[in-house]
This record gives C-alpha cells, structure tokens and sequence, in this order.
C-alpha cells in the first residue's frame, strides 16, 4: 500500500511506501514523518498512488489559478 501525503516543509504531495516510517521530500529535503503526516490518499501499487497524486496536484494548480494564486 502507498500513501500520499503533504510534506510538511514546502506543502507539496508525495508518494511513499506505507511500510516506510519516513519520507524526505525531493522538493525541500524535510524527513516527513509518516505517522504524523497529513495524508490525503492512498493506492495499492506505485502507479497507482503516483498518478493519483497528479491528479490532486493538477486539481489543486486549477482550484489555485481560479482564485488568482499561483505556484
């Protein structure tokens, strides 16, 4: 099982293993705590939790250009 959860440096979504305790962000270098860490989906297989976490990701640049933010 995969989860994905929002790094709690930058804010940014990452894949990581369920069986991992922690996953260092690619993006900013914080070790997210996985025990601790918002999670906002999850997937049985890699891909799976991978091309769900595009899909929150380009919801969440649509809900944020909509409104006139921008990352």
């Amino acid at each position: 099982m995969y989860l994905i959860v929002v790094c709690s440096g930058c804010g940014r979504l990452l894949v990581a293993n369920m069986k991992a305790n922690s996953r260092r962000c690619p993006y900013c270098g914080v070790r997210v705590k996985l025990a601790k860490a918002k999670r906002v989906g999850g997937a049985k297989t890699a891909r799976e939790a991978s091309e769900l976490a595009q899909r929150l990701k380009q919801r969440r640049h649509e809900e944020n250009s909509s409104i006139g933010f921008s990352q």
